[in-house]
């Protein structure tokens, strides 16, 4: 399966290339990088998956753009309850960790819409 092997590899370069990049510049984040790259990783991936699966059904064929849409909230809704802690405190998030929750978002997001047009191309 080539979501499999793209996003490991999307997930496997950046984390340890972000990790680098943090270390040699002694930047110290409040939150634990690998989980925000495992969290993104798994559900960019589940929804390239269900994506594939709802495209070979011929009755969602036609709701599939409402189907990514739902996908997308309930990615964030899952974020947000999984890391409330870290959103939701009492403290301001700074620009440094905000910019380090938001590289792997868009990274994985970046994957995730290049593999459901080629879906959506294929069909």
């Amino acid at each position: 399966m080539r979501f499999g092997i793209s996003f490991s590899f999307l997930f496997a370069s950046s984390f340890f290339s972000h990790n680098i990049i943090l270390e040699h510049f002694n930047i110290n984040l409040r939150f634990e990088l690998f989980h925000i790259y495992s969290f993104h990783f798994l559900f960019s991936f589940i929804i390239c998956c269900l994506f594939l699966f709802f495209s070979n059904i011929e009755k969602w064929i036609t709701q599939l753009g409402f189907i990514y849409i739902f996908a997308l909230v309930t990615k964030l809704l899952f974020f947000s309850v999984f890391f409330k802690n870290l959103i939701f405190q009492n403290e301001i998030i700074t620009k440094m960790d905000s910019l380090n929750l938001l590289i792997p978002l868009f990274l994985f997001l970046f994957l995730e819409v290049y593999f459901i047009v080629q879906i959506l191309n294929d069909k």
